[in-house]
């Protein structure tokens, strides 16, 4: 079985034993009342299980077992201090790790005239490529603004653009005539895909991929102000 085919049956699962505790519910043989009252926790792992089992990248799952997991030990009276205090010193720990240890999507070695890099560090930056065989470009917003202009490169196929956006905002402009394969991870973030594509069969594919945290990112066919 795949793993669409695995998260399919863990939602009938879920909802066959949701229907299964209704029933006892009304014939009396449990009270689900009281069962929620120290067990409403697992609600939030089991929905951070289902993401990760979708995506095993999925940093928004993982954020969700971790959280529904302390308030289910808080339930439980195993710890006695709120787990919010925890969670959070946790997030601000996992965002520096981020920004330090980065991931790497590829293992190639490209030139300069194949690549592209951008920063934006509490400021603003934006690139116009035009190179004529683009493999590679990485763009860091951090508290900032960047953009990447790629309407006018020859991209090749299987080409990446690799972001990674802490409270800001990241815009990349591509051409009409490639496959658009977004792969970024959002946390507390958000993508948004503008783009008309007009590729077909033989159209080059741009992976997009990275890590969102409360950031943004634009797919666009032109620049947010036309």
């Amino acid at each position: 079985m795949n793993r669409s085919g695995v998260t399919r049956a863990i939602g009938g699962v879920v909802v066959l034993g949701l229907g299964v505790a209704f029933l006892l519910n009304n014939v009396g043989a449990i009270n689900i009342g009281t069962v929620m009252d120290d067990w409403w926790p697992m609600i939030i792992v089991a929905v951070g299980i289902w993401l990760l089992i979708d995506n095993l990248r999925n940093w928004v799952g993982l954020f969700l077992v971790v959280l529904g997991g302390a308030y289910q030990l808080k339930e439980l009276g195993a710890i006695d201090f709120q787990p919010w205090a925890l969670i959070w010193p946790l997030v601000v720990i996992f965002i520096g790790l981020s920004i330090l240890f980065r991931r790497t999507y590829t293992g190639h070695r490209v030139s300069k005239a194949e690549r592209d890099d951008l920063t934006a560090i509490l400021a603003g930056t934006n690139s116009v490529n035009a190179s004529k065989k683009f493999k590679e470009a990485h763009v860091t917003a951090i508290m900032g603004g960047g953009q990447l202009d790629l309407r006018n490169a020859t991209i090749e196929d299987g080409a990446l653009v690799e972001v990674f956006g802490f409270w800001g905002g990241v815009e990349i402009i591509v051409p009409k005539n490639v496959t658009i394969k977004n792969q970024v991870n959002n946390i507390m973030a958000g993508t948004e895909d503008k783009t008309r594509q007009e590729a077909d069969k033989n159209s080059p594919t741009l992976v997009i991929a990275g890590d969102l945290i409360m950031a943004g990112l634009s797919i666009r066919n032109t620049p947010s102000e036309q």
